[in-house]
């Protein structure tokens, strides 16, 4: 099945944190992956942004996935240990 190009969906900075947005959106079926420009375990600070982690899912589930991730931050927001950004696009 074809979903279309990635979109992202988070912009996050700690790898644990991008672990558990993955799993979350895999329990949903969304295929979903991460990448950043530096690789954390080498590098476990951000400069200018250059640690961020961005979220993607493919273009069709978007809407569905940021759904489930504002849903899983309002219901378990006393979890919450950083703030994860929301996306620019």
């Amino acid at each position: 099945m074809t979903y279309g190009p990635p979109t992202i969906v988070a912009r996050i900075w700690t790898d644990s944190e991008a672990s558990v947005i993955k799993s979350l959106l895999e329990s949903y079926d969304i295929p979903c992956h991460y990448t950043s420009r530096l690789p954390h375990n080498i590098y476990p600070f951000a400069v200018e942004g250059l640690g961020e982690i961005r979220v993607y899912v493919p273009a069709s589930l978007a809407d569905e996935a940021r759904r489930i991730l504002q849903d899983h931050r309002r219901t378990y927001v006393h979890l919450r240990l950083v703030h994860g950004g929301e996306p620019e696009d």
